[in-house]
């Protein structure tokens, strides 16, 4: 390891522990003024480091304990979905009835301001109780959302994966149980582990100009190699009694002493990247752009998380469509099956 990626993860460690203050100062304080806050709280940072770490080695031991008590008991869902959209209507009974293949027993869906018969569209499964339906006004409410299932049904379940509707997570084995997947990394690495951070895979376009017809999974089959641009960033799965706050879309502040782990439970994670990308036993096939048509869709519906937008220059950016990859196949025919049913 060179100095240069030396003083980097030093510093990625560094910024673990004031997570939530270096955050603040950046999306108040842009560019240079935002660095030369940061410069001026340097000695305060580093004393929130030390403790931090402190601190943590004291209470790993609880944690790992906790969990180990935890893993003996019964929860009403084992594994959950979190996830707030807005005007995702063509999209939302595919998504919901791929990741019932996965063994997800229960779905928190937070709707923000749709104008395309969302609730409509979400009616049976609400009255069936597989989701939860919660009307949320406002912009940038996608971390309100989550932290906001969290404290209301942490005792709920074991697992709380949070994702968007044009992500899919896919285990490696087909129709393994997600939360299977999330107990082997956590108990592989031990201490206080207590979730995993998965890689996206990032699908492009497939060269479609217009929406085409089919399911998302389907239709689009060609993704980046997984060293390609976004692929290193990660979505959380995690116990959510052990999270203190949500504070990205990618990850969770956690309590001291808690923290994430890759997806094999090899590798501890400190923030929202994981720069492993070897898909072993998870991944999140991400459907970023699909078509362009579909694209101007998402610049319409805006960005969840803070104010701001999607621009048509990320969809060059994102459009990866290098390997055809079409293990969604062993999905299909059940799926269609269950989307018949319906």
């Amino acid at each position: 390891m060179d100095l240069k990626t030396f003083y980097f993860f030093v510093w990625i460690r560094v910024y673990y522990y004031n997570n939530r203050f270096i955050l603040n100062i950046k999306r108040k304080h842009k560019n240079k003024l935002g660095n030369f806050m940061l410069l001026l709280s340097l000695p305060y940072i580093l004393i929130r480091y030390l403790l931090g770490v402190l601190i943590e080695k004291l209470r790993t031991s609880y944690i790992r304990k906790t969990n180990v008590k935890e893993s003996k008991e019964n929860f009403e869902h084992e594994i959950a979905i979190v996830a707030i959209a807005k005007n995702e209507g063509p999209y939302i009974r595919e998504w919901i009835e791929y990741h019932r293949l996965l063994g997800v027993t229960k779905f928190y869906f937070y709707d923000n301001e749709s104008e395309d018969q969302t609730k409509e569209i979400l009616k049976s499964y609400i009255q069936s109780n597989l989701v939860s339906y919660f009307f949320i006004r406002g912009k940038a409410r996608q971390l309100d959302a989550y932290n906001d299932a969290i404290k209301r049904f942490k005792y709920v379940c074991r697992y709380m994966a949070f994702i968007d509707l044009d992500e899919y997570l896919m285990p490696t084995i087909p129709y393994q149980p997600i939360e299977r997947i999330v107990d082997e990394a956590i108990t592989k690495y031990g201490k206080g582990a207590s979730g995993i951070g998965v890689n996206w895979a990032i699908y492009g376009s497939s060269g479609y100009d217009k929406a085409p017809k089919g399911l998302i999974t389907q239709v689009f089959n060609h993704r980046g190699n997984n060293r390609a641009v976004g692929n290193a960033h990660i979505k959380t799965i995690c116990n959510p009694r052990r999270v203190k706050d949500y504070i990205s879309p990618h990850y969770p502040l956690y309590q001291l002493g808690a923290y994430s782990v890759n997806e094999t439970g090899d590798e501890r994670l400190y923030v929202w990247f994981c720069l492993d990308r070897k898909y072993k036993n998870i991944r999140i096939n991400h459907y970023y752009t699909k078509s362009k048509e579909q694209y101007l869709g998402k610049i319409a519906r805006g960005l969840g998380d803070r104010v701001g937008e999607y621009k048509m220059e990320q969809f060059a950016k994102y459009d990866h469509n290098e390997i055809e990859d079409n293990s969604m196949n062993a999905y299909a025919a059940k799926l269609n099956e269950n989307l018949k049913s319906e």
